[in-house]
């Protein structure tokens, strides 16, 4: 087959797996049972997690071990034989790379950036990559998702809503991967691409490299010609540039067998050879980690977590009665708090109704508010008597006016564990057949008064 044709079915056929992915995310939801978010999915999450896995063990929300697993591949990969996972396995540098391809049938001319701007905005993706890692780390959370272009086309067959939610990530993804590749191909890839800058570093230390022979060149210039990345392998014996991709098509270009090809030291690779060969450390990586039993694209958040905030286990593929189940309130104060109408469907997905994150901090600010509320009344106040309760008196005031907490009082009590705070209790009593004399005498007990 021919090398240019095979490497456009590898792109391609990435690039439709990962695409069909992301709408079957949409459709059926994520969860134990569902299809991985895109962030599992993706190396670079991998690294936008490694320090809270590192500090604690835990993983950032979307977030998974595969993440970890796919960045530690991609990662040896690049060491040994370049940055093949740019040149033949990444769809967004595909979405780039084709965009450009379809300008030029459209009659769009291609353009490059004077060298004095080209040379120093080179360096924006690393200052990108910087700004995300720190900001992501310090946070706790995946500050870079509202802007990633790769989120967006994966939510694309979310139409307008999805755009509603992450706006800035469609712009990105229109604007410089689309739009500006259009003219200046790769530009994604050259200048903004926080990937490509964690995996620049590496290209210098690869095996195999672009390597030129002088006897067989005839300085015809096409190599540079062919460049997406604008570099010039008719320069330099080894192309040793961080920039390099090893999609092969200055290798291509070249009109002289052996002028330009990539190798080791010792060791000469055809391109098909060189993208087959990262293919399947890629591939072979993950099917190593399932055999092995660690691969995994849902990281449930541990129990400690949950403890400080029960939304930490809300994600959007759940429904009302799961998120229910998951936080121990009602659906209808659930819907409450979140400002959903009353008949909003219980057995829906939250983000198929709203944005889920959205969603998430409305029930977290009210939990944190009500944490705040009953730290500021935890001491007893054992002036108070407990015989002063009123059945017309909810349970969460009766915890606030004797410095209790609301669990415990109901496992005193003997009463379900999920009732409604808010809700009197006498007729909480007459629902479940108790009586509120029950809460006097546990509130008494837990006070320790006679």
């Amino acid at each position: 087959m021919n090398p240019k044709r095979l490497r456009l079915l590898v792109q391609g056929g990435f690039l439709a797996f990962m695409t069909w992915t992301g709408y079957r995310h949409q459709v059926v939801g994520g969860g134990p049972s569902g299809v991985p978010p895109v962030d599992a999915l993706c190396p670079f999450g991998g690294m936008e997690s490694l320090y809270s896995f590192l500090a604690s063990g835990t993983w950032l929300r979307r977030v998974a071990p595969s993440s970890l697993i796919l960045l530690a591949i991609v990662l040896l990969t690049t060491v040994l034989i370049g940055r093949t996972f740019c040149g033949w396995i990444c769809p967004l540098g595909t979405l780039g790379e084709w965009s450009a391809k379809l300008s030029r049938k459209l009659g769009i001319r291609k353009k490059e950036l004077p060298e004095q701007v080209d040379r120093p905005l080179r360096f924006l993706k690393y200052a990108v990559l910087a700004a995300i890692i720190g900001f992501t780390w310090k946070l706790g959370t995946l500050a870079w998702r509202a802007y990633d272009p790769w989120v967006a086309w994966m939510h694309l067959s979310g139409g307008l809503d999805a755009m509603g939610e992450a706006p800035w990530a469609f712009v990105v993804l229109f604007v410089t991967v689309f739009g500006a590749s259009a003219f200046v191909e790769r530009f994604w890839c050259r200048y903004l691409c926080p990937l490509g800058a964690l995996l620049a570093p590496l290209q210098k230390l690869s095996l195999f490299k672009v390597r030129r022979s002088e006897e067989h060149c005839i300085h015809c210039h096409l190599c540079a010609q062919a460049c997406p990345v604008r570099l010039d392998p008719e320069s330099a014996e080894v192309t040793a540039s961080a920039e390099c991709i090893a999609c092969g098509a200055c290798v291509y270009a070249c009109p002289k067998e052996k002028a330009l090809f990539f190798g080791s030291r010792s060791k000469v690779l055809s391109v098909t050879a060189t993208g087959l060969l990262g293919i399947a450390l890629f591939l072979g990586g993950y099917g190593f980690s399932r055999a092995a039993g660690i691969w995994s694209t849902y990281a449930p958040p541990q129990a400690d977590q949950i403890a400080q905030d029960p939304t930490r286990a809300v994600f959007g593929w759940m429904d009302l009665r799961k998120v229910s189940e998951t936080v121990g309130l009602p659906a209808e104060k659930i819907l409450e708090i979140t400002g959903l109408s009353a008949d909003t469907p219980l057995d829906r997905p939250i983000k198929q109704i709203t944005d889920d994150e959205a969603f998430r901090k409305a029930l977290a600010d009210w939990f944190a508010a009500r944490k705040e509320s009953q730290t500021e009344t935890l001491s007893p106040r054992p002036s108070l008597n407990p015989e002063e309760i009123k059945g017309t008196m909810t349970l969460r005031q009766v915890a606030q006016t004797y410095g209790l907490e609301s669990r415990k009082i109901l496992e005193k009590a003997g009463w379900p564990a999920d009732l409604p705070p808010d809700k009197p209790l006498k007729e909480i009593a007459a629902e479940i057949g108790k009586e509120v004399s029950e809460i006097r005498s546990a509130v008494r007990e837990l006070l320790g008064t006679p």
